[in-house]
């Protein structure tokens, strides 16, 4: 009975915080927060020793890795000078860390950046994406490379941690890293999708998922949704991060003992 009224009293405490607070309070947070804890609950034999942040900004995500994947070594790409200059300042003296001032897409080459807005909207100017550009907007010349060629390059055999936000570029980055992808030797790929028509920045969903299934990667989340709310007041959703997992891991992690 003690037990019973103590579970009561802790029942009322918890919807009276989430009442004065606007909150909801979890006893463990759900799948679909935190893309690192998802894969740790559910993939028990992942383990990261490689990651990519491509588009690494000026590495806010580069330090969660860090502290996430305690073994793993961080390749941190970011193209345009300035914000490059402070990547490194932000990640030096770690030495689990690679910075490369380079861009990624289907092939070797040179490309033009639109630096509009703040620098982590900065994207990349391409034929399949057509945007209004004020003629006033600074743009900067960056090389370009691919993930089959830089990882052939490098001697990288395997990415285990793929992490693409290139302001609609995601597509083309996997285009380039077509190889490694039908040969299953990435694991996780992170990539930013746009969720509805008018969202001409972000590639759509249905393109990443066509892509990635024909090379057997599956949806595995869905990850920080963001809405059209923050632009022009709309309800539905604007992007979003997916993240897909190899028909390869997903085997590796089948061996599970199965009941009876």
């Amino acid at each position: 009975m003690y037990g019973e009224k103590g579970m009561t009293l802790r029942s009322m405490a918890k919807q009276l915080v989430e009442q004065l607070t606007g909150t909801h309070i979890y006893h463990s947070v759900p799948h679909g927060v935190d893309p690192i804890r998802d894969i740790a609950n559910s993939l028990p034999k992942y383990r990261a020793d490689i990651v990519f942040d491509i588009g690494a900004n000026v590495g806010q995500s580069s330090k969660l890795y860090l502290e996430k994947f305690p073994y793993a070594h961080i390749y941190c790409f970011e193209p345009v000078s300035d914000t490059f200059s402070q990547l490194q300042n932000n990640l030096k003296g770690s030495k689990r860390v690679d910075c490369y001032q380079l861009a990624f897409g289907s092939a070797k080459g040179r490309g033009k950046m639109v630096l509009q807005g703040p620098s982590d909207e900065f994207f990349m100017i391409n034929e399949s994406k057509q945007l209004p550009i004020n003629n006033s907007v600074l743009t900067e010349l960056v090389d370009i490379d691919a993930i089959d060629e830089f990882c052939h390059t490098k001697g990288i055999d395997r990415i285990n941690y793929l992490k693409i936000d290139t302001e609609g570029g995601d597509l083309e980055v996997l285009k380039g890293a077509m190889n490694m992808l039908t040969e299953q030797r990435i694991d996780c790929v992170q990539v930013e999708a746009g969720m509805n028509p008018t969202n001409n920045r972000h590639v759509p969903l249905e393109s990443l998922k066509k892509y990635l299934e024909s090379h057997k990667y599956f949806l595995f989340g869905i990850y920080e949704q963001m809405s059209e709310d923050w632009a022009n007041g709309e309800a539905h959703l604007r992007w979003t991060n997916l993240l897909f997992i190899s028909h390869h891991i997903i085997e590796v992690n089948r061996s599970r003992s199965k009941p009876c």
